[in-house]
């Protein structure tokens, strides 16, 4: 009777080979845990990461700051919480990442805010917001056609910030005096004006509804990739350190701002945090109050309302309860008081 062969007999030795099947053992349970790892990690950050797209809109949900799911129409708009009037006049609140506002829920905007203390006090308007990240003053400039024919209303509010008067280019546009005339335009042939449309396919849509992935895409997105890359309009002489000074940059803004919007226009600046009533006012705030009186522009500051928040409700009106108190976005109370000051404008007239 034949003997069943063993390891010696084929040439290999008995511990060689279970010390293979622990090397396959050990790879298996490897990737056991780390796909329980993934999955473990999916579970948590899914309720709070991630992006989920519709041809009627999207759902951004966000945790960087504050903890919060953004809802837009697939016209750019911001959603309020607060349903929509049919054919009732609107106001239209622009700016950049302040009013795009991740970081709070949709009825805690400061458009939601504005459209329910409309609505107490008898006006059946609506309220549309619409903010993209990194949008400066030039590319409020260039995005003026979209938003006059777009979205017919005879007020214009534009949120801003000192971000927006540091440079002559922005995320989109560059602006230029041409024989009088603020002139915007395009960094790349057929720029967007306004917020980029989602790029990718049905795959690429649904890897974003994967709050691990959208979160590390973000990540890199934000905070790896600035370091990497220098941005794409790097023109020396659009500096202000470069021959142009803040006084003249902020002329240019504000006149191409005059040209583009008229009448309609109406500025709304908001500050960093004053921690105290005696802190005095930044070089940009000043020099955008000085400019709009020179040239016949609606503007108006918070601040005040920031320093009797502070110093009579003792509440800060930027940051969140995971970042550094007083800095970064507005906080819902900052989204309240910038609602109410357009509302209180809007009565004054």
């Amino acid at each position: 009777m034949a003997q069943p062969l063993v390891a010696e007999q084929v040439g290999f030795p008995a511990s060689r080979t279970r010390t293979v099947r622990k090397h396959r053992h050990a790879w298996f349970w490897f990737l056991c845990g780390t796909a329980v790892s993934l999955l473990a990690a999916e579970l948590l950050l899914h309720p709070i990461s991630g992006k989920y797209e519709t041809r009627a809109g999207s759902e951004i949900r966000n945790f960087r700051e504050g903890e919060a799911s953004a809802h837009f129409l697939a016209n750019g708009l911001r959603l309020t919480g607060n349903p929509q009037i049919p054919d009732a006049p609107g106001v239209l609140i622009v700016g950049d990442s302040h009013v795009e506002a991740f970081q709070v829920p949709d009825e805690q905007t400061m458009g939601a805010v504005l459209e329910r203390k409309l609505r107490a006090s008898g006006k059946q308007w609506n309220a549309w917001q619409y903010g993209w990240s990194g949008a400066e003053g030039a590319d409020y400039i260039f995005a003026a056609p979209m938003f006059l024919e777009k979205f017919p209303t005879p007020y214009i509010f534009l949120t801003m910030n000192d971000g927006d008067f540091r440079t002559k280019v922005g995320e989109q546009a560059r602006v230029f005096d041409q024989h009088g005339t603020v002139v915007a335009e395009g960094l790349v042939p057929n720029a967007v004006r306004g917020r980029e449309p989602s790029f990718g396919g049905r795959l690429a849509r649904k890897m974003k509804e994967s709050g691990f992935i959208y979160a590390a895409a973000l990540r890199f997105q934000l905070d790896l990739k600035p370091q990497w890359q220098e941005r794409v309009a790097s023109a020396q002489d659009d500096l202000p350190a470069n021959g142009v000074s803040n006084a003249e940059l902020m002329e240019l803004i504000v006149r191409g701002l005059k040209q583009q919007y008229g009448d309609k226009l109406y500025i709304v600046y908001m500050p960093p945090q004053p921690f105290s009533a005696n802190e005095p006012l930044e070089p940009a705030e000043s020099l955008l109050m000085a400019q709009c009186q020179a040239q016949g522009v609606k503007c108006r500051s918070i601040r005040d309302r920031m320093i009797h928040e502070l110093t009579v409700n003792h509440k800060l009106s930027r940051g969140f309860s995971d970042t550094q108190p007083g800095i970064g976005h507005l906080s819902a109370r900052g989204h309240e008081l910038v609602g109410e000051e357009i509302f209180d404008w809007l009565n004054s007239h």
